[in-house]
């Protein structure tokens, strides 16, 4: 078989001609559509590979759950029920609240909020690039998941999906260089963005004037406004208010909500323009052991 470089040739050839290449493929990724084609099949092809590696983990949290004695699951299972009690009987009061929302909506003449499809997903990958934090979820195009789907955990939003493959997708998570998401203060409907500084570092607001009101310890939701995430799920809690030494206004930091660095089993939600995607595949039960729920 010919090599692309003989033994004779010379280092710095060697390192110019893959830099050329390399520039050249990206020059095609970005401008051409059929790459993202090829790249929807790499996936979904090295796919199995997500599964084979997150095999350990589970293999390893089963036997954990083996080794726990009697008395220890009677415990759990006692104080499980206990919760569970306490959220029922929370559930009762969040109905009929939601009920009087609606008709307060009604008389605003303001559009009746939906509950929107959820599925649970589970975390088969996590990039450790320090530059792009990215996880690879257990579910894919086949389950009617779809580019610029919102993903949370129980304590509020996680990310959202920008590329799927047959079985498999990858979310890009708030905390992402890239990644902006439109947020308004719970206290007072204050809108404003809040954009990703790294998995480290806590969310930035920029560019907001000296006179804003907003305060250390307020909470930011969504904001509905993008048209992608669902409006009042929480981001961030406001964490340091300081001057912003390049420019006229205040730099905000917001520490996110859900916890970006132990995420096991997400939810992915469904926009009402997207409901008819949902396909029955979602009501399967996985191999790992988790449902998926479509409500």
């Amino acid at each position: 078989m010919k090599l692309l470089f003989s033994k004779g040739s010379p280092l710095i050839v060697q390192l110019f001609v893959a830099l050329f290449l390399s520039i050249i493929l990206m020059v095609l990724d970005t401008q051409y559509r059929a790459f993202q084609v090829v790249r929807y099949y790499l996936d979904t092809a090295i796919s199995p590979l997500y599964y084979i590696s997150n095999g350990p983990r589970s293999a390893m949290n089963s036997f954990s759950e083996m080794a726990k004695t009697r008395d220890e699951l009677v415990l759990e299972n006692t104080l499980l029920k206990n919760e569970l009690l306490i959220k029922q009987n929370d559930l009762l009061l969040l109905e009929q609240l939601k009920h009087e929302n609606d008709r307060l909506r009604v008389l605003l003449v303001s559009p009746v909020r939906r509950d929107e499809h959820k599925m649970a997903v589970q975390v088969l990958l996590t990039d450790t690039n320090p530059y792009a934090y990215q996880i690879v979820l257990n579910k894919g195009a086949r389950n009617g998941v779809y580019v610029g789907q919102p993903v949370v955990d129980e304590k509020g939003i996680v990310g959202q999906i920008f590329a799927t493959a047959e079985n498999t997708s990858r979310a890009i998570l708030i905390c992402d260089f890239q990644h902006a998401i439109p947020v308004q203060v719970l206290r007072n409907d204050m809108s404003m963005v809040a954009v990703g500084n790294g998995c480290s570092e806590d969310l930035i607001l920029e560019f907001l004037p000296n006179n804003i009101d907003i305060q250390e310890g307020d909470v930011l939701v969504t904001s509905g406004l993008d048209g992608r995430f669902p409006e009042g799920y929480p981001v961030a809690t406001v964490s340091s208010i300081n001057t912003n030494p390049n420019h006229a206004g205040l730099l905000i930091k917001a520490t996110p909500t859900a916890e970006l660095k132990r995420l096991r089993y997400l939810l992915l939600l469904w926009a009402e323009d997207r409901e008819n995607s949902v396909i029955p595949a979602v009501t399967e039960t996985s191999s790992e052991g988790e449902t998926s729920n479509d409500e």
